[in-house]
């Protein structure tokens, strides 16, 4: 009868426990309210919600990509507002200093803001994101992308790398632009690659030399032209008599003007030309003493504007007579010009416009990639709650339940023990 008696009480004791335990079980669930607290109370459902939730961390870091991306790719657009602002201004400035009213001291003061804009542009060619990293350095993120020599010309230090982050398993989104085409290859009017710090520096000579050049030479019946010549080579020209217009092109090596003559009396223009005693000058006449032009002059080996023009028509109308008519005019190769500066703008415009166009292709996908994350998010917390989440109401019962079962247990228990339950434990 005791080993019976020891026996029973054994079994009761490890009843009670495993009851106390499945007690506690309940309770955890109801406090955090979660149905699976270890991969045994569902392993199969463990192993499903633990899936789930790579799914779920993976599609909040591409939520996070999406934000990252979106701010870098706004601020991009923002430094491209301002460079565009800044070219607006040098338009401005070119448009005012090409004013026949204005001093040399306007001008200059003029080009010394065109100056300063060059810092300008610099400066936003350099920007860097809230992180410390440059956004137009390619993958070379930590390095000043643009660096002034000691000459005054400016280099790309960057490389042509494009950052990019991943918004989706399958798509990743660039959040850069090309640091060396963006301000060194604009297409120039005649689809040349123009960098926009050699540009504000042609238009900053340009207008320092605005007041001595004109955009062509004219005279009537004739002119003496003289040249200027430091870079030997190809010289073209348009010329104007009352035939008509011919483009002059001729080899010129040094100071003899004598194939200027001869390519011009080729030409079907009504213009003859004569080098004059002084054998440097020649004399232009126009068959019916009518208006002559010179326009779109061309030398070799001058692809930008000068701080000094190096070769140089220059033209003086003179009379039947060979008196001076009027003031000796300028004409300077046509990148010296204001106007060639403008274009240079124009295409400068354009090429930032396509490019805060691409950058705003990309906010636009970013903002399509949002929404669709966040319903890929939402449909997978829904089926993370479906498994995870307990239902409180049939916990709370079950709880109950079990309370009961425990408490009729330890009461009988006691009456046939005819011990108490704390003494037994004892």
């Amino acid at each position: 009868m005791q080993i019976s008696s020891k026996l029973f009480n054994q079994q009761q004791l490890k009843q009670f426990s495993s009851t106390t335990e499945e007690l506690q079980d309940l309770q955890n669930k109801i406090a955090t309210g979660e149905n699976i607290l270890r991969a045994s109370d569902d392993p199969v459902g463990s192993v499903e919600l633990s899936g789930l939730n790579v799914v779920k961390n993976q599609i909040e870091q591409y939520e996070r990509n999406v934000t990252s991306a979106n701010d870098r790719l706004t601020l991009l657009d923002k430094n491209l507002e301002n460079l565009s602002n800044i070219m607006i201004r040098a338009q401005e400035l070119i448009i005012q200093a090409s004013s026949d009213v204005l001093g040399a001291s306007d001008r200059e003061a003029i080009a010394l803001e065109v100056d300063e804009m060059k810092e300008e542009i610099l400066s936003v060619a350099n920007a860097q994101d809230s992180n410390g990293s440059y956004l137009f350095s390619g993958y070379k993120t930590s390095t000043i992308p643009f660096v002034k020599d000691l000459a005054g010309s400016i280099n790309y230090k960057g490389d042509r790398g494009i950052a990019s982050l991943s918004i989706s398993e399958s798509r990743v989104m660039q959040t850069t632009l090309d640091g060396g085409t963006l301000f060194q290859a604009v297409k120039g009017p005649t689809g040349e690659n123009v960098s926009v710090f050699q540009m504000l520096e042609d238009i900053s000579y340009s207008i320092r030399t605005a007041s001595g050049g004109v955009n062509s030479v004219k005279a009537t019946g004739v002119a003496e032209l003289t040249f200027e010549n430091k870079n030997p080579g190809t010289w073209s020209f348009d010329l104007t008599g009352n035939l008509g217009t011919a483009t002059i092109t001729t080899e010129i090596t040094g100071e003899d003007p004598s194939e200027f003559v001869k390519q011009i009396n080729l030409s079907s223009t009504g213009v003859t030309a004569t080098i004059n005693e002084d054998g440097k000058t020649i004399k232009l006449t126009d068959s019916v003493n009518g208006p002559m032009e010179i326009k779109n002059l061309s030398v070799y080996g001058i692809n930008s504007a000068q701080k000094n023009p190096s070769s140089f028509f220059q033209v003086q109308p003179i009379d039947g007579s060979g008196n001076s008519i009027g003031t000796m005019q300028k004409l300077f190769d046509s990148n010296q010009l204001p106007s060639k500066q403008i274009d240079n703008i124009a295409s400068t415009q354009v090429h930032i416009s396509n490019n805060r166009g691409e950058i705003g292709a990309r906010t636009n996908s970013l903002l399509r990639q949002t929404e669709l994350l966040a319903n890929r998010r939402l449909a997978v917390e829904k089926d993370v709650s479906e498994l995870k989440d307990a239902d409180l109401a049939a916990l709370v019962t079950n709880l109950q339940s079990k309370l009961t079962s425990m408490q009729a247990s330890q009461q009988s228990f006691v009456k046939i023990s005819q011990l108490n339950l704390f003494d037994m434990i004892s």
